[in-house]
C-alpha cells in the first residue's frame, strides 16, 4: 500500500531538492507529504545536539509546531527519548502511557492522542527525531512504521547534506573575506580595491560621471607606536577604519592598502565641489581625537586627491596619482611636513 506512495514522495522530494527552494521550505514540504501518505494528523522534525537545546526545524502545520515546541519547553516527550535511545518510540495512546506525564497532559488538552517518534542518524550518532502526531488513539500499521523509518532516514540525509552545503558556503565566504579584506581593520584590501576600480571604470564609461581617488596617510603615526605601543597603534587604525566609512557615501569604497595608508574610491560624483565636501568632512574628522579605552589619541592626516572628469579612465594609476598629490600637499604646508610619515 505504501510502496507506490513512498516512491511518489521520494521522487517529488528529489525534484524539490534541485529546484530554487529555501532549505527550510524543502523540509516543510517533506513532512507535509508524509502526512498525506501515512495515517497521521501532522508531522514535525526537531534537531537535538549533545550540547544544544532541542529546536524544531520543520512542521506540517501549526499543531505539529505546537507539539514540537511543547516537548522542547518541557524537556520531555517521545522525541527526546527517540533521540537518546536511538530507537523508535511508539505511543499509540498518550492517555495510557505513563512515560511522559507532563507532555501527555498538555498535549491531550490540545487534541493529541498518539505520537510516533523516529530518531535521525548521521555517521557519528544521532541529531534529532521525526515526530508523527495523530488526533485519535491507535497503533500505526507495521508497514506505516517501516515507511516512517525510511522517511526519517531521508530527512536525516537531507539535513546532513544541507549542513554540509552551509558549511562549505560559510567556509567560502570566510576565505573570500580573508582574501579581499584587511585582517586588522576589516576594510577592503588592495585586491578588492582593484576589482572596485575596474567596475568603477566600466560605470564611468557608461554614465560619464566624475570619479576620484583619495589617498590618506597619517601624520607621525610612528610616534603613536613609540609612545603608546604597537597595540595602541593597531587600535587607532581600527578606530579610523570605523570613522572613515561614516564620512563618505555608501557607494564609496574605503580601503586600507598598507600600514597607515588608506584610500577612498569615490564614484558617481556630480562635480568637483561634491568631492571637496567629502574631503572637508574627512579633514574635520581628524580634528577630533580618538578615544581608545582610557587613552585619547590625537592625530592628523595628509590627503591627496586624483580627480577624473566624466568619461575619463579610472585605473590603478589613480592610486599613484593620489599618493603623489598627498606628498605635494605636505610640501606645500608651512614648515614642510615631509617628516610626518
Amino acid at each position: 500500500m505504501y510502496k507506490s506512495q513512498m516512491s511518489e514522495v521520494l521522487t517529488d522530494f528529489a525534484l524539490t531538492l534541485v529546484a530554487d527552494v529555501p532549505d527550510t521550505r524543502i523540509l516543510d514540504h517533506l513532512v507535509e507529504r508524509i502526512v498525506e501518505i501515512l495515517p497521521i494528523t501532522s508531522a514535525g522534525v526537531t534537531l537535538i545536539g549533545p550540547t544544544s537545546d532541542p529546536h524544531y526545524v520543520a512542521a506540517s502545520d501549526e499543531s505539529a509546531l505546537r507539539f514540537e515546541k511543547l516537548q522542547t519547553e518541557l524537556g520531555e516527550g517521545p522525541c527526546l527519548v527517540a533521540y537518546r535511545s536511538g530507537s523508535p518510540v511508539l505511543v499509540p495512546d498518550l492517555h495510557l502511557d505513563e512515560r511522559f506525564p507532563r507532555f501527555a497532559a498538555a498535549a491531550e488538552v490540545a487534541g493529541l492522542h498518539a505520537v510516533f517518534a523516529f530518531p535521525l542518524f548521521h555517521h557519528s550518532g544521532r541529531f534529532g527525531a521525526l515526530d508523527l502526531y495523530r488526533s485519535s488513539p491507535g497503533p500505526l500499521p507495521e508497514q506505516a512504521v517501516e515507511a516512517a523509518g525510511t522517511l526519517a532516514n531521508v530527512a536525516a540525509v537531507y539535513l546532513i547534506n544541507a549542513q554540509a552545503r552551509d558549511d562549505a558556503a560559510n567556509h567560502a565566504e570566510y576565505v573570500n573575506r580573508m582574501v579581499n579584506h584587511d585582517e586588522l581593520t576589516g576594510l577592503p584590501n588592495m585586491r578588492l580595491l582593484s576589482e572596485r576600480i575596474e567596475h568603477a571604470n566600466q560605470r564611468v564609461q557608461r554614465s560619464h560621471a566624475p570619479a576620484a581617488m583619495l589617498f590618506i596617510d597619517l601624520d607621525r603615526f610612528k610616534q603613536v607606536n613609540d609612545t603608546h605601543g604597537h597595540d595602541m597603534g593597531d587600535r587607532l587604525l581600527q578606530a579610523i577604519a570605523v570613522r572613515l566609512p561614516r564620512l563618505v557615501r555608501p557607494s564609496d569604497t574605503v580601503a586600507r592598502i598598507h600600514g597607515d595608508e588608506f584610500v577612498i574610491l569615490c564614484e558617481d560624483l556630480h562635480d568637483r565641489a561634491d568631492l571637496d565636501l567629502i574631503v572637508q568632512r574627512i579633514r574635520l574628522s581628524f580634528e577630533r581625537p580618538f578615544r581608545l579605552g582610557d587613552v585619547q589619541v590625537s592625530i592628523t592626516a595628509s590627503i591627496g586627491v586624483a580627480f577624473v572628469e566624466g568619461g575619463g579612465q579610472v585605473t590603478q594609476a589613480l592610486v599613484t596619482l593620489a599618493d603623489k598629490a598627498m606628498y605635494a600637499e605636505r610640501r606645500r604646508l608651512p614648515g614642510s611636513r615631509t617628516d610626518l610619515a
